[in-house]
């Protein structure tokens, strides 16, 4: 299975996170242990605009994770 976990836009300078999401990356540790091929899709990072990305991706499962300053941002994703 195809899946995508998306971290949305944080509205945050990028140099003051010095860590990727590591929520995401435990999901898709065992995620990936089951056999699924996933991609972690952080949009304070990737240059592609998220609907694009999945529309070439086409993923089985979409996952996306906010924290509380992140809600809105997450939403509009």
């Amino acid at each position: 299975m195809r899946v995508v976990l998306v971290n949305p836009k944080f509205r945050l300078p990028i140099d003051t996170r010095t860590t990727p999401h590591l929520g995401l990356a435990y999901l898709a540790a065992v995620s990936e242990k089951r056999g699924d091929e996933v991609i972690i899709y952080d949009c304070d990072v990737e240059k592609k605009p998220i609907t694009e990305f999945v529309q070439e991706y086409r993923p089985h499962v979409v996952g996306i994770t906010a924290n509380t300053p992140q809600v809105k941002q997450a939403w509009r994703t």
